[in-house]
């Protein structure tokens, strides 16, 4: 097969893409910089497991004028205590608590805590409801996330929320974070009748629009959302907005709902354009993932014309929806099945949204474009820093929406794409977000493992140890030698001598290119850190070897002419063994197969002199050698307690 022609879409990854706004990682690169004030007056946020929480009824009446809010929030709770006296919810310290009505006998409001104390016990299973009644100036966290007034077009008010990862408590009380989604949220907002650019001040939130209530001086807009939410992705966005409607029908799903688009008058026609894709974007997804998880309400989006965007539940705020943004609004609509129906157990697991929510962008690429589309798509966020996918401290909020979690958190799918196969990995994905252990819950990283085991026959817990839990990627150095029909390949994984993971367990591919110019695919299963693979029925004279010309796996990779090739790892002696001896460029030393960690290797001159000091972190230690003077060397191996445990003689031509 002719494969090299296909390889040509790989030498330009970037153009591809060039006319898709990539601000969409560019923000979220630049996400924890917008939380400075948040990081240093209140890292954590309360996860109260004595009460799970039923739902939010919100009252809103925000100043227009001036940054001011007057409201209150009615909270539905549930007794997860045998003995429940009192509950602790997160409302910042900006926020002045007027009165709470209920069965309650006192409350205290210290920093970012409101600890309520009951009237009466509470027992399991037993439920309650409070409102609280509060105003003040919202905080906003380095003057970007909170509730926060902007204008656009001049003095035209716009009044929006941005919550994430645990800021909802900056704009009303509730039990922040991930840890505990509502079944429901209602959400009413009281704004006065005034008009701008001939259209008046308009109230957006979560789920359908049910009534609104006009007075002589004042409209009520009462929305209701009636599925699980978690509190961040409560929203609410004020401005003279108007409405632009698409219809979505999916006869396989047999529903209908509306996709709803709330602009800015002005940009109505940039805004119809730049949705036009957003059916079709949706088709996919229902294609891809299973059905839209709010088919009973709508999806929307509302203009911001600051910020990047974020996927509040039904109804994502934007930047913009022109057409330069799309790839923008294609990772937001993603998320409704990645954020919002299934829900990271903690930010710890954030990949779970983020690293879905980017991986949707390439397919949508991939669908759109094709597959050389989606290559240069996944080409252009590779990730080759360090740092774990699974975030291990999310206590502080500059370390949650980090680049790793999109980036090569989309790069997992795409390997596990890759190692599972087309067929199972795109089942296992149509019928993850509704399993019954996850839809519209919380999971791990661990969870979804398992699931992805079930469609793989196989244990998968050494792909996620590796690629979520571990960091970095293999780097690969190769060499070959044909005899005849059967071709050697060396291949040695260099990254444990940068102090990493010594071994990388994965398939590759391999494009084998000929003399004459044809080629062939080979695929090699690489899970030793110097391993030999023989491969026979090699057809015609071999010019040179491409490892993974596909770019399925992250890594790098180098031709080495100089890597010893033949040395097979099963036959590790119990003695030091040097290849080639006598060198001149490169040497590979491999150690005792019965040799415990903590070793140290001395390079020796011929009279016994030290003149360099090797501590290896795996069995085999690829060494340059090519600027030491000629001579004899000699090789020693000294245990963890400087014992000589063996020595070989050296010779540098």
């Amino acid at each position: 097969m002719k494969i090299k022609a296909l390889l040509l879409g790989l030498l330009f990854p970037l153009v591809l893409i060039s006319q898709d706004k990539q601000s969409i990682i560019d923000f979220y690169e630049a996400e924890m910089s917008t939380m400075k004030h948040a990081c240093f007056n209140r890292l954590m946020v309360t996860n109260d497991s004595l009460i799970d929480i039923k739902f939010y009824h919100l009252f809103i009446q925000p100043a227009i004028d001036s940054a001011y809010l007057h409201a209150n929030a009615t909270i539905g709770f549930t007794s997860r205590s045998e003995q429940l006296t009192r509950i602790k919810l997160d409302l910042q310290q900006s926020m002045q608590v007027d009165s709470i009505q209920g069965s309650i006998a006192t409350y205290s409001h210290d920093q970012d805590s409101l600890i309520i104390f009951l009237q009466e016990e509470m027992e399991y299973g037993q439920n309650a409801a409070l409102t609280i009644y509060y105003q003040g100036v919202p905080a906003m966290a380095a003057n970007v996330k909170g509730l926060r007034y902007e204008t656009h077009d001049g003095d035209i008010p716009v009044i929006a929320s941005l919550s994430t990862p645990f800021l909802a408590h900056y704009w009303f009380p509730c039990k922040d974070g991930p840890y505990d989604k509502a079944d429901s949220l209602f959400v009413d907002i009281l704004l006065p009748k005034i008009e701008y650019q001939g259209f008046a001040l308009n109230a957006v939130s979560n789920g359908i629009l049910d009534t609104v209530i006009e007075t002589e001086t004042s409209r009520l807009y009462q929305w209701r959302h009636r599925y699980p939410v978690v509190p961040y992705y409560a929203m609410v966005a004020v401005s003279n907005y108007t409405k632009i409607s698409q219809s979505y029908c999916n006869d396989e799903h047999g529903h209908c709902f509306p996709m709803d688009y709330y602009v800015f008058p002005p940009d109505t026609l940039e805004a119809l354009n730049g949705v036009e894709e957003m059916p079709e974007v949706m088709a996919l997804f229902e294609q891809l993932f299973g059905p839209y998880p709010f088919a009973s309400e709508k999806y929307g989006m509302t203009q911001l014309g600051f910020y990047g965007a974020i996927e509040n539940q039904t109804n994502t705020v934007t930047n913009s929806m022109s057409a330069d943004w799309l790839m923008v609004s294609v990772h937001e609509l993603a998320h409704m099945w990645y954020g919002c129906k299934l829900t990271c157990s903690s930010w710890n697991h954030g990949w779970l949204n983020e690293g879905f929510a980017t991986y949707a962008e390439a397919l949508w690429k991939e669908h759109k474009d094709g597959s050389q589309a989606y290559r240069a798509h996944m080409a252009s966020i590779a990730f080759y820093n360090g740092g774990t996918v699974y975030l291990p401290d999310t206590d502080d909020p500059f370390g949650v929406f980090l680049p790793i979690i999109y980036r090569k958190g989309a790069w997992v799918l795409h390997m596990l794409r890759f190692v599972m196969g087309d067929e199972a990995f795109f089942d296992m994905l149509a019928n993850y977000s509704s399993h019954e252990s996850f839809a519209y819950g919380n999971l791990t990283t661990d969870d979804f493992r398992a699931y992805c085991e079930t469609y793989h026959g196989n244990s998968l817990y050494w792909f996620f140890d590796q690629w979520v839990f571990d960091a970095y990627y293999p780097i690969y150095y190769y060499n070959f030698i044909q005899t005849g029909s059967q071709l050697q390949l060396q291949v040695f994984q260099a990254q444990s001598q940068l102090g990493r993971r010594p071994v990388f367990e994965m398939p590759l591919e391999w494009l084998v290119e000929y003399q004459d110019g044809t080629d062939t695919l080979i695929k090699v299963y690489q899970n030793e850190q110097n391993q030999l693979h023989l491969l026979n029925g090699i057809n015609g004279e071999v010019k040179s070897l491409i490892a993974d010309p596909f770019q399925w796996v992250l890594h790098s990779s180098m031709f080495q002419p100089d890597l010893p090739v033949g040395i097979l790892a099963e036959n590790a002696k119990t003695s030091l063994q040097l290849y080639p001896n006598p060198v001149k460029n490169l040497m590979m030393i491999q150690l005792p197969a019965n040799l415990n960690y903590g070793f140290t290797l001395q390079i020796c001159d011929f009279m016994g002199r030290v003149v360099k000091t090797y501590h290896p972190t795996a069995k085999h230690e690829l060494v340059d050698v090519s600027s030491w003077s000629a001579g004899v060397y000699l090789i020693r191996l000294l245990d963890n307690e400087g014992q000589q445990k063996d020595e070989v003689k050296l010779i540098k031509q």
